[in-house]
């Protein structure tokens, strides 16, 4: 409102003027005045106008603000003069400041934005801590719901967990969805609101209650067109009829971040989408994840302290009379619960995985976004050398320092105002471009990126900063000049100081984000080059699970039995197999524990623990894996046959002699006999070491318990072999939906997925870096050359060849450049320290990418002079003695 009353004033006060001047005339022409004359001599009485207007504005004190928008017009006349200068200077800008901000956006939302719910920072996550262990966030029943009960800390706590793959029915329509099953306190104790119906409630979680579902805003709106009609209608989970009661708000993922289920369910009601039922009352089976709400008042500590007690007094009961060394006794006597801060969520994978490497970019976005802004005050400063004359004359007639000086900020201001709302854009497509680089397989971001306040508040910061960076230097300096100095100068040494110590910086910084860029690509490589253990060429996988189509037991087994049969019939084929773990792919990742090999009994406190995984017969042929010795699984390795096992070569190490013959335990009634060993492999991501793992016979098992993903080595295009496995399914049972469809090439560039982005990213930005740095050099150099005209022409006149001048040009070009360039190996190597963790098979000093990054910059320097120095031996004498 205070804006907006200053236009009326200004109007105001014109017309006050004009009214006076009209009557002074009136009063002239009454007597006998001629109307000319009158309004000459009203003016002459009246006095200087635009003194009036601002004296008038002084007293009104709206001098201020009306100078500034002044200011603010004249700037983007200016830039409207130079568009060449503005359009570089606004989207280099633009580019630094919204790349920035892109990263920031993405790590507030995976790392420090609270969940969208009420009052998120009353909300505490609970956790198992066994000391010499990683916290473990899973936890028994019982104990949960001996505290839910018995809490005084807590005004509501909820437990929930993740529900395998659902096939949805829905008229005649069947698809699949990802759902989170919770106790009925999850909707009330976050304070969330319904966009439609009702949300879950305690009613809902009990023994016998009828069967409801809530719908995620996002799959409401993508399956069912956002009908409100939904409200009532009966879809079908794995067969099992739930009635829809609601939707929850838009923008709500849950409370985990990367995780965004499309619908939730009661946990009593989804128990019954399982042929198996929950642990209910097992108080050492950990499987449900638990969050709370502390009463006001309440501390984390105080709610820790009361639940620990309720928690282990649990724990010490269930143990009874267990022997002391038995796993109870030792879990109830270990293990102590936590109560954690939770306004941010639960324990995410995403965050766990990529919070290190978004600190990392954020830290080189930085340093770009001061390359940036160097850049355009050395293109400011470039400029300005223009206006010296103007701001001289100004300064001579008597305008102030600190009114030029504001003027000249104003006009950085107005670049700072535009590369910020062109870099607000950039920040908002960008962020989810990273994420999609993040998570390739996801087709819908489980993220809200929509930008917020915080991203607002970061760019328009960002933004003031460069304005204050690149604006400052080159305002003082200017309107430092004095008036009697402005003209005739030559050289100006102390200035070109400046501008070189500009340029150094700019090369420093771009060295560094070069050498980072190299060694990250390096990395990258070497991950790609290794071996992996298996051949990733011409394999596909896909998955599928007979229990969506409502089959269990010995029935699903046989027709994962027939769907293999038919991949086998299918010519290209060259070889198939079936497996319950896809390879490099850390979502399926199943961990047992050996307690005995050959003859030796393995301590309680020290089993092996080892990844398993369950493999039909041909899986190592399928995948290029060697088996070095023993056999493979064949169609004798049923049901009935003795338990049997293949082992890798990790794991051989723990027996002694050959392990072919050996026996060893998963456990007191699971005694394998090992028949073959396997070559190591990676087994869940590329970047892991290989370790023990343990294969075992896929069709030994009676009934399913994980969805199997079929592995096949074809020949010909992949198009070809995804519609053959498509139809194979088909024949076998066309209600079986094909779900995670990837070659194998393509799964393991997807579990590269972080270091291609930390990759990508500083490979982009190490290319604008270089661009930046010799557009800088190039301006400065142009600079120096119009600086230096009156001393060239009169060393030319003197007798020096073009040459010498070019010479002397690129000496002063190489020497600026050299002095950065040495700044900035100093400073990839402090950087390569901060790094090193983040880089894989790369040397602790790479000095043959050091040296390319240093030969780039050169070379990139010596372009950048040609020009310049070119121009400086062709000035004509005559005209450069002639300037002043």
């Amino acid at each position: 409102m205070w804006l907006w009353r200053r236009r009326p004033s200004e109007r105001d006060v014109d017309d006050e003027i004009a009214f006076h001047l009209g009557e002074e005339a009136r009063l002239r022409v009454e007597r006998g005045a001629a109307p000319d004359d009158a309004s000459a001599g009203a003016h002459r009485a009246f006095g200087n106008v635009t003194l009036v207007r601002e004296v008038t504005r002084d007293m009104c004190g709206t001098r201020g603000f009306a100078s500034v928008m002044q200011d603010a017009r004249l700037g983007l006349r200016l830039l409207l003069r130079h568009r060449l200068f503005a359009t570089f200077s606004i989207v280099s800008l633009a580019l630094g400041v919204g790349g920035t901000s892109a990263v920031f956006s993405l790590y507030d939302a995976v790392v420090l934005r609270q969940l969208p719910v009420h009052a998120p920072e009353q909300l505490v996550t609970l956790a198992l801590h066994q000391e010499g262990r990683q916290p473990n966030s899973f936890m028994p029943f019982p104990q949960f719901e001996a505290m839910r009960q018995g809490t005084q800390s807590l005004e509501g706590l909820f437990a929930r967990t993740g529900v395998p793959m659902l096939s949805v029915s829905a008229g005649a329509t069947t698809g699949i969805a990802s759902a989170m099953a919770v106790t009925g306190a999850y909707h009330g104790t976050l304070g969330v609101r319904p966009a439609i119906g009702r949300l879950l409630t305690p009613a809902d979680d009990v023994a016998g209650a009828p069967a409801v579902v809530v719908f995620s805003h996002a799959y409401w709106r993508r399956n069912f067109g956002g009908r409100a009609t939904v409200l009532g209608e009966t879809i079908t989970l794995n067969q099992v009829p739930f009635t829809i009661v609601g939707v929850e708000p838009a923008g709500f993922f849950g409370v985990t971040v990367g995780l965004a289920p499309d619908m939730t369910l009661p946990m009593r009601a989804s128990s019954r989408l399982s042929d198996n039922e929950p642990p209910w009352n097992d108080a050492f089976g950990t499987w449900i994840e638990a969050m709370g709400r502390l009463r006001p008042g309440v501390s984390t500590a105080r709610a820790t302290e009361e639940l620990d007690v309720i928690f282990r007094q649990v724990s010490l009961d269930a143990a009874g009379d267990a022997a002391l060394d038995s796993d109870d006794a030792r879990f109830a006597r270990a293990t102590h619960l936590r109560a954690r801060p939770g306004a941010t969520g639960g324990v995410s994978g995403l965050r766990n995985r990529y919070e290190r490497g978004l600190q990392l970019l954020l830290t080189l976005l930085g340093g770009v976004l001061v390359l940036a802004s160097l850049n355009v005050a050395a293109l400011l400063l470039s400029r300005s050398e223009a206006r010296r004359d103007e701001i001289a004359i100004r300064l001579a007639l008597g305008a102030g320092r600190a009114r030029l000086l504001l003027q000249l900020l104003t006009e950085s201001a107005v670049i700072a105002a535009g590369g910020g709302a062109l870099g607000l854009l950039v920040a908002w497509r960008g962020s989810e471009l990273l994420l999609r680089l993040a998570m390739p397989n996801t087709t819908v971001l489980p993220i809200d990126l929509s930008p917020d306040l915080r991203i607002v508040a970061f760019t328009s910061f960002v933004s003031i900063a460069g304005c204050l960076v690149f604006g400052l230097l080159p305002a003082v300096r200017t309107t430092a000049s004095a008036p009697a100095s402005s003209r005739g100068e030559v050289g100006g040494r102390r200035r070109r100081w400046v501008d070189r110590v500009l340029v150094m910086s700019q090369t420093a910084v771009a060295l560094v984000l070069v050498v980072t860029a190299g060694l990250f690509v390096n990395s990258l490589r070497n991950l790609w080059a290794q071996d992996t253990g298996y051949d990733r060429r011409n394999v596909l996988m896909f998955s599928i699970d007979a229990r969506l189509a409502g089959q269990r037991g010995l029935t699903a087994m046989q027709t994962y039995q027939r769907v293999l049969e038919q991949l086998r019939a299918y010519p290209a084929a060259q070889s198939v197999s079936v497996s319950t773990v896809r390879q490099v792919s850390s979502t399926y990742y199943f961990i047992d524990r050996v307690t005995s090999v050959g003859d030796r009994l393995l301590s309680a406190d020290a089993p092996i623990r080892v990844a398993y995984n369950q493999l039909g017969p041909g899986y190592f042929q399928t995948m290029g894996m060697r088996l070095v010795a023993g056999r493979d699984f064949g169609w004798r390795d049923g049901p009935d046959a003795p338990p049997v096992a293949i082992i890798s070569q990790q794991m051989a190490r723990h027996f002694v002699g050959d392990p072919v013959g050996q026996r060893f335990a998963l456990g007191p009634d699971d005694v394998r006999e090992v028949i073959g060993v396997a070559a190591d492999s990676r087994y869940a991501r590329i970047t892991d070491a290989p370790r023990e793992v343990v294969y075992l016979p896929f069709f030994a098992q009676v009934s399913p318990r994980y969805a199997p993903t079929y592995e096949i080595k074809y020949a010909g295009t992949t198009a070809d072999a995804v519609r053959a496995v498509g139809e194979a399914v088909a024949r076998v049972d066309s209600s079986l939906a094909l779900f995670g469809t990837r070659t194998l090439e393509v799964e393991t560039q997807n579990s590269l997925a972080r270091e291609r982005m930390l990759a990508g990213l500083t490979t982009y930005f190490g290319a604008f870096a270089w661009l930046l740095a010799g557009i800088g050099l190039y301006g400065l150099l142009t600079c120096t050359v119009a600086q230096r005209t009156r001393e060239f022409g009169l060393r030319i006149a003197l007798g020096a060849s073009p040459g010498a001048i070019r010479l002397a040009v690129l000496r002063e070009s190489a020497g600026t450049v050299v002095v950065g360039l040495l700044a900035g190996v100093g400073l990839a190597l402090l950087a390569l320290r901060v790094i090193r963790a983040q880089l894989y098979g790369v040397a602790p000093v790479d000095s043959m990418i050091v040296a390319v990054a240093v030969l780039v910059l050169l070379a990139l320097g010596g372009c950048a002079s040609l020009l310049p120095a070119r121009r400086a031996s062709r000035i004509d004498p005559m005209t450069a003695l002639r300037q002043d």
